[in-house]
């Protein structure tokens, strides 16, 4: 590990401090943020926070163990006090317990798998238990099973769970700041950056925030956001409309009711093709309404140019969406 290496260590490890501190402002987050804008911070990070869950699952193996943990958990909150010795002794010292636990027990994972589509690709998987994943554009997904748990991490884009039941085994689904926890049922997550939303269809799940003590049960046709500091949002019901777009997704359909142009726009361009690009804020604002082909952007253009007030041009490889005067 070279000095650069060690240094976004270091930092990785304060921050991961500062934000379980109990005085973490948000103008504390909104540094944060910042910071982890840089790829190698950002993979420290992850890195620091990939080794924290270890020792939250090794908890739910063995007693014995969960209770190392809460202690070296207690020892972190007391020494916080010392917040430049925290990152370097009692973070460290709570890794390296998990790490030597881990490595010390029989292996309770099975192998891990990585499923992913390129951009403009769909695609459909049957996992071991049968339970059916649809992975849509530009997705990354992380498979691991284990004697007590389903283990999935989405790490980009979007996806459709349709869930077998094993009430011995909880489907869990970790997506940025959330987990979301179900033993039998349909849902999706979608992942944007470090925001994302959970969307229940049928059954039921529990989205709990990785950051902060919030959790949401959703009843199906219900929606909730997850905000990139791992807040949850308000959950909210979704309409007819919504419900047939997440719907209509999985099998290849972009089903809007009075979208903004803008949203259309940045929805489709998801998938690739002839980019679109809005000529004017005017033509943004309007309203649409319909049933597009995603990967057919040259459709989508041809569609808005003749329904509704729509001028378009082609120039330089892409399509101008201007309001029609």
């Amino acid at each position: 590990m070279d000095d650069t290496d060690d240094m976004s260590g270091q930092q990785a490890h304060h921050w991961f401090a500062r934000l379980r501190a109990p005085d973490c402002s948000a103008e504390d987050r909104a540094a944060f943020e910042r910071w982890r804008d840089d790829p190698q911070h950002a993979a420290a990070y992850a890195n620091l926070e990939d080794l924290w869950a270890i020792t939250g699952d090794l908890a739910q193996e063995d007693p014995d163990i969960a209770a190392a943990v809460r202690e070296a958990r207690r020892a972190d909150a007391r020494s916080w006090r010392s917040r430049w010795r925290w990152p370097l002794l009692a973070t460290a010292a709570s890794v390296l317990l998990a790490l030597f636990l881990f490595l010390s027990l029989p292996p309770a994972q099975g192998p891990a798998h990585a499923y992913a589509t390129a951009t403009g690709e769909q695609r459909t998987v049957t996992l071991e238990d049968g339970s059916r994943v649809v992975l849509d554009t530009a997705t990354r997904l992380d498979v691991q099973y284990g004697r007590h748990e389903r283990r999935l991490v989405l790490r980009q884009g979007r996806a459709d769970f349709h869930v077998s039941k094993d009430p011995a085994r909880p489907f869990t689904v970790r997506a940025g700041a959330s987990a979301v926890t179900a033993t039998g049922t349909q849902f999706q997550v979608r992942l944007d950056g470090a925001a994302g939303e959970v969307t229940l269809l049928e059954g039921r799940v529990v989205v709990a925030s990785r950051l902060t003590a919030g959790e949401a049960a959703l009843s199906p046709g219900e929606r909730v956001a997850v905000l990139a500091g791992g807040t949850l949002g308000t959950v909210q019901r979704l309409s007819d409309a919504d419900r047939a777009s997440a719907e209509g997704w999985t099998s290849g359909q972009l089903v809007v009711q009075a979208w903004p142009v803008a949203a259309l726009v940045a929805e489709v361009n998801r998938y690739g093709g002839t980019p679109l690009r809005l000529g004017d804020a005017a033509v943004g604002r309007m309203p649409v309404s319909g049933t597009f082909d995603p990967k057919a952007p040259e459709a989508l253009a041809l569609a808005l140019e003749h329904v509704w007030p729509v001028r378009v041009e082609h120039s330089a490889g892409e399509i101008v969406l201007y309001e029609k005067k």
